[in-house]
């Protein structure tokens, strides 16, 4: 995100102090702004989650043999297809609506783990925002800090591929290239509009 609000702002400034600083300030505000979202949106999923498994749970205990497999087929059918075959996906939805008698749903309202996890998520957006501004810090060159924080961003998008692969089993050396790819083609996109 800030990797674009850079380069969108940049389009509508000239070089100087005041000019950094707007980007500066243009920047935390997107990131804040984000990560606010970002939070609000965490505490949403999860109770939405919550109130989606405890309709699923419901279901489970209707003691309707035919309702409660349709909807564990709704749920996980597409993985138990991948791995079991249809005598296996019999002996999975048995064992799981017999499980789920003893079960009783989550409040689905907001938790404190919600909270904890929204915060989270603020502090992570907010924070990724510091390395990709260091150049505005420092540099009072315009043009040479956009395209410093660009690199870092660039690096930074990187190293997330690369990390993300090993929760995916997928090749770091080429998730993280991927992210570079991308990231490359929001900088020349920027660029090209001018910024």
């Amino acid at each position: 995100m800030v990797l674009s609000i850079i380069s969108a702002t940049k389009i509508g400034l000239t070089e100087g102090e005041t000019s950094i600083h707007t980007m500066i300030i243009a920047a935390l505000g997107c990131n804040i702004a984000w990560g606010i979202v970002d939070g609000v949106m965490y505490v949403m999923e999860g109770s939405f989650a919550r109130a989606r498994y405890a309709d699923l749970l419901v279901k489970l205990k209707s003691h309707d043999m035919n309702a409660a497999f349709t909807a564990l087929k709704h749920e996980i059918g597409q993985a138990a297809d991948m791995i079991l075959d249809d005598p296996g996906k019999e002996r999975v939805y048995s064992e799981v609506v017999r499980s789920a008698s003893h079960l009783q749903p989550e409040k689905t309202s907001v938790s404190k783990d919600d909270v904890i996890g929204a915060v989270a998520c603020f502090l992570l957006v907010f924070i990724s925002t510091f390395p990709v501004l260091t150049p505005f810090f420092f540099m009072r060159n315009l043009e040479v800090a956009t395209r410093l924080s660009n690199l870092i961003a660039i690096v930074m998008l990187f190293s997330l591929g690369y990390e993300q692969a090993k929760y995916t089993n997928q090749n770091g050396l080429q998730l993280g290239l991927v992210m570079v790819i991308l990231g490359c083609a929001i900088v020349v996109v920027t660029i090209l509009l001018g910024g």
